[in-house]
């Protein structure tokens, strides 16, 4: 039986929450990974205070709140001629009359009634239903989560959003263009007696908070136990439970970054003699890479190794026809990327001493370890340092170690000091 999603959170989830607090490490390669289309953290916060109860509850009920709100007026004296909007008042009208023309009979007076929209609680009405809809339709795209479990009554949720912000008459009188929505603007109406101003008020207040990242330890936990351990899925949580034990077990002082798409380094740190730099799914360093290209197998005589290449050209070339994605019919004949990666450089020179090449596999079938094993063996096995390999190169001085991470599988523990090492989270620690 697979280690359930929640155990494996438990045994990281105070290392994570150091982290996360620093406001350094970035989910970013592990969100990627969801195909859910959330690559940042912000993103996950917004998605994490979406699924509050506490919103959800206000959001159904809000369109009934509004059918009951009474509209603010404001009474003015107004003069004109014929056109009247309001009771006319005699005694206004007899004295204006007489100051300016006690002949023009059209001169009247009258009190007019206006209605008030763009009051300080009304602004922060519609700038929490505004935050409402662009997180929901625009920041993240909640519609392709309705089929999901963890976005309870998601499907109502956006119908009544959508329908409010675009469609609802009271609140499409509501001016927001010219406003500044404050802080202080906020805090006052969030003592509103009207439970649906002072609400909206103290959701808009909690969402700006949340995304600001300016959240209690507790939050914290909750942030991941109800969101993202709710999204992400088990292979995913299972490779940031393997970056996490690496760290917990070899770094000290580790400096963490914000992993941008562009790089994925997760963290460094380093003792009197070595620099250590771990990356999560990375295929390409500055003078690592992980690919063969096709001119380099094109020569090689042998039948069965012709028609494998051309097989693999051939599957490219339909691929290319299929989903006209450019990236699918590039000239690798292999190319790999590692879920987890540790190089380790002399602090002096930059020199790469050691490079540490992880496959994770959520699995406790011996069959798919396997085929992770298979995978592992590839990345060193074709994994070069400026263009040439590196295992069994006798000019190469960079020594490999390949890591295998499984779940709970029984197998006979290779050698202590092999090359090649298997751990399951059962494993005491990890050695790089």
């Amino acid at each position: 039986m697979k280690t359930p999603k929640e155990v494996l959170y438990e045994t990281i989830k105070d290392d994570l929450i150091i982290y996360l607090k620093s406001g350094k490490l970035s989910l970013f390669t592990f969100l990627n990974k969801l195909n859910l289309n959330i690559h940042r953290i912000e993103e996950l916060l917004k998605v994490h205070f979406l699924l509050k109860s506490e919103v959800r509850d206000f959001v159904l009920n809000l369109p009934s709140m509004l059918r009951k709100l009474k509209v603010s007026t404001i009474l003015s004296e107004e003069t004109n001629h014929v056109q009247i909007k309001g009771q006319i008042n005699w005694q206004k009208t007899l004295m204006k009359r007489l100051n300016q023309n006690y002949k023009d009979s059209t001169l009247l007076c009258y009190n007019q009634t206006s209605k008030l929209y763009s009051t300080k609680e009304n602004l922060v009405l519609k700038e929490f239903v505004k935050v409402l809809y662009e997180t929901i339709f625009m920041d993240i795209g909640m519609e392709r989560f309705t089929k999901y479990e963890w976005y309870e009554r998601g499907e109502e949720i956006n119908k009544v959003v959508k329908e409010l912000y675009e469609k609802n008459s009271y609140l499409s009188k509501i001016d927001l263009q010219h406003a500044k929505i404050t802080d202080r603007m906020i805090e006052m109406v969030s003592k509103h007696r009207n439970s649906l101003y002072n609400q909206a008020a103290k959701l808009l207040r909690e969402y700006r908070r949340i995304v600001r990242l300016d959240l209690e330890e507790k939050e914290i936990k909750n942030l991941f136990e109800k969101t993202f351990i709710e999204v992400a899925d088990e292979n995913t949580l299972f490779e940031l439970y393997w970056v996490i034990r690496i760290l917990r077990d070899n770094a000290s002082n580790e400096m963490l970054f914000v992993v941008d798409g562009r790089n994925n380094k997760v963290a460094m740190w380093e003792d009197e003699m070595f620099e250590n730099h771990l990356y999560h799914n990375v295929s390409n360093l500055k003078d690592i890479m992980f690919r063969v290209g096709f001119e380099e197998v094109e020569n090689v005589d042998n039948e069965y190794f012709k028609r494998y290449t051309n097989a693999r050209k051939m599957a490219k070339q339909l691929a290319f026809y299929l989903f006209g994605n450019k990236n699918t019919s590039d000239d690798s004949f292999w190319s790999g990327r590692p879920d987890i990666l540790v190089e380790i450089r002399n602090k002096s020179n930059g020199e790469l001493v050691k490079l540490v090449i992880g496959e994770v596999k959520y699995t406790t079938d011996r069959d798919y370890m396997m085929e992770g094993l298979y995978q592992l063996l590839e990345y060193i096995y074709f994994v070069r340092q400026n263009g040439g390999y590196l295992f069994n190169n006798q000019k190469n001085r960079v020594e490999l170690q390949g890591i295998l991470f499984v779940d709970n599988i029984e197998f006979t523990p290779l050698e202590k000091n092999y090359w090649i090492k298997i751990y399951t989270p059962h494993s005491s620690k990890i050695t790089l």
